[in-house]
């Protein structure tokens, strides 16, 4: 053993305890999927609030004085956003309450009244008998399922801020951190997928939040130049609906239907054709405006993997399902095909 070179003999001693590294990595993240596949989406949400905490800091440090350092811009940039969503909320809040409970009672009159319209003929007949079926259930379990989907939004709530906040207070360390799990030989490797993923998922997440605001301000100004009631909260739920891409529009779509139908069928056709025009300024301009350094995905490729995580882990799935096959593709390309992602 003494004649043998000092490299080979530290290979030979951390050759084991890697293998058993890797192998307690692979068995946990066997398990998270097997039974608990929410924990890894939860841990990408925080992930993808991290990075947007990250690059708010960091421009809160580029346009400061130098004497700023980064525990300090991230700090002002936690403060800043907290002080914003207070007095947001402070102002807004009652509004949207009062708007959203008045949505609670307008829709059902809206559902009644499209109701006793396809009661007049038999293919309207059946197509309520199988929404009732759909929707059918006591009051009680549906009390019960709000109740519990209420508690499970809260608890993943905080799971997501406190890996947000967290990750984004110390990034360089937990990146460094990951990178010291990996062979000396493929670190380089792996930290340049990694800054490729986190450069994708950063501009994903701008190319979300700029059509939100500028999509959900269009539409509620649209709303009530129209006369349509409630118009602020609808507008509020276009914008935050904007985030799932395809899924999300029809989510929001179909209460503000439901509400422009009190103000008759004309302004309902008008508010079609808002949202048509709306979402057309949003597929065709501002999101491969602001998205043009991200990976684009096909149409087909988004769809389906909403689906497949919808079928996995329900509205959570769906909602992150854009930002993760974003992320595969570039994996893919940079590990698989060996193709340059532009930067």
């Amino acid at each position: 053993m003494t004649n043998l070179p000092a490299g080979m003999v530290v290979a030979k001693t951390n050759w084991p305890r890697r293998l058993i590294f890797w192998a307690a990595v692979a068995a946990i993240l066997f398990l998270c999927f097997w039974y608990e596949f929410q924990i890894i989406l939860l841990a990408f949400a925080g992930a993808l609030l991290a990075i947007l905490l990250h690059t708010c800091a960091d421009w809160v440090q580029r346009h400061t004085p130098r004497a700023i350092g980064p525990k300090l811009s991230y700090t002002a940039t936690v403060l800043g956003i907290l002080l914003i969503a207070c007095v947001v909320g402070y102002l807004v809040a009652p509004q949207v309450a009062a708007e959203a409970e008045e949505v609670t009672k307008i829709a059902p009159r809206s559902v009644a009244q499209i109701t006793n319209q396809l009661d007049k003929t038999d293919w309207g007949q059946y197509v309520v008998r199988a929404a009732q079926r759909l929707l059918n259930g006591s009051d009680a379990s549906q009390m019960s399922n709000i109740t519990a989907g209420i508690g499970t939004f809260l608890e993943d709530t905080v799971v997501i801020l406190v890996v947000g906040l967290y990750g984004a207070l110390n990034a360089r360390g937990y990146t460094q951190g990951l990178l010291a799990m990996i062979p000396q030989k493929r670190r380089n490797a792996v930290a340049e997928v990694s800054e490729r993923v986190i450069y994708t998922l950063r501009w994903w997440l701008i190319g979300q939040l700029v059509p939100m605001v500028v999509l959900g301000a269009a539409t509620m100004i649209g709303l009530w130049c129209l006369g349509v009631p409630l118009a602020f909260v609808l507008g509020l739920l276009t914008g935050a609906m904007i985030f799932i891409p395809y899924v999300g529009s029809w989510i929001a779509f179909v209460p503000t239907v439901l509400v422009s139908l009190t103000k008759g069928t004309e302004t309902t056709i008008y508010v079609v054709v808002l949202y048509l025009a709306v979402h057309a300024m949003e597929g065709y301009v501002l999101t491969p405006l602001v998205q043009k350094r991200a990976v684009l995905l096909p149409p087909v490729l988004t769809i389906l993997s909403q689906l497949l995580l919808w079928k996995i882990s329900g509205l959570l799935g769906v909602a992150l399902a854009t930002p993760i096959a974003a992320a595969a593709l570039v994996v893919v390309k940079m590990v698989y095909l060996h193709e340059e992602v532009e930067h």
